[in-house]
């Protein structure tokens, strides 16, 4: 049973009028495990997020069912905590509408947090989001835009079946614009990079390998997306790919644990998390 289908029952569910929507999200704040039960569709301003944000909410979209919580994806949020800190320079690679965004300025709060997102819609809802933060500006720099091995333009396409959900890997959809993380860095003369999240719907790959200059040079933790579906639906062991290239470079890899301990990968042939944590290995000592 997919996590697709585990939501869609649940917001079918969500139907049957038992309760008020205004007690439902009070429900869901609570015990976050009761969110995919708030209705689709329903639409608000949240002033709450991370204690500190306001954000807009479209219960459409189960990235902002999960931000109408107050927190989004617990688990990568402690690797922000943990790998991110006051004065960096970070990038969110595959921003959608800001949730790890703002959580990456409030941790980098004298630092600087470049979110790239090249869904035309969402980057809409990315900026609605930023503007809603005025006291962010000085900080986080968006862009619409996508990243890739190489410049050029690919399609957007959002998943059908889950809203908000989108990738580059389509024959069809919107045309966006993309560079690469190489191209990027230097256009942005980037004095230091110290985080990158790439979060790309299965074109991990390819970001990485358009950012080998500036990882050699910069060496940022880089936290990147695995899951075994996109291995599948690419045909080559993308992951394996990934995980050799960056051993190549002296970095270090670890499974991220529901727990938050993280567990190093000899390789990537059995994922073991969602997302892998690859830190240089001049960063590791005396840490793990």
């Amino acid at each position: 049973m997919t996590k697709a289908f585990l939501i869609a029952l649940m917001r079918q569910m969500s139907v049957v009028p038992l309760l008020p929507f205004s007690v439902k999200l009070s429900l869901a704040q609570r015990y976050r495990h009761l969110r995919f039960f708030l209705p689709s569709g329903e639409q608000f301003v949240y002033d709450a997020y991370l204690d500190r944000f306001k954000v807009n909410i479209d219960t459409t979209y189960p990235i902002e069912v999960e931000m109408a919580t107050g927190h989004y994806d617990l688990t990568t949020s402690a690797i922000i905590r943990q790998f991110v800190h006051q004065k960096d320079t970070v990038i969110d690679v595959g921003a959608n509408v800001g949730a790890l965004t703002l959580l990456m300025a409030s941790v980098a709060s004298s630092g600087r947090v470049l979110a790239i997102e090249p869904g035309p819609s969402t980057f809409t809802r990315l900026k609605d989001n930023l503007e809603l933060n005025p006291q962010l500006k000085a900080i986080v720099q968006i862009f619409s835009l996508g990243l890739a091995d190489k410049a050029g333009e690919l399609f957007w396409q959002e998943d059908p079946n889950v809203p908000g959900n989108a990738g580059l890997l389509n024959e069809g959809g919107f045309r966006v614009s993309v560079k690469t993380l190489d191209q990027f860095a230097e256009e942005q003369r980037l004095k230091r990079l110290d985080f990158v999240k790439i979060d790309v719907e299965g074109m991990e790959y390819e970001v990485i390998c358009g950012g080998l200059e500036a990882i050699a040079r910069f060496r940022p933790v880089l936290y990147y997306e695995t899951l075994e579906s996109f291995r599948q639906h690419r045909g080559f062991d993308i992951y394996n790919a990934i995980f050799d290239q960056l051993c190549q470079m002296n970095y270090r890899q670890f499974y991220v644990l529901p727990d938050g301990k993280l567990s190093e990968a000899k390789d990537l042939t059995t994922l073991k998390s969602p997302n892998t944590l690859a830190v240089p290995a001049e960063k590791c000592s005396g840490r793990f």
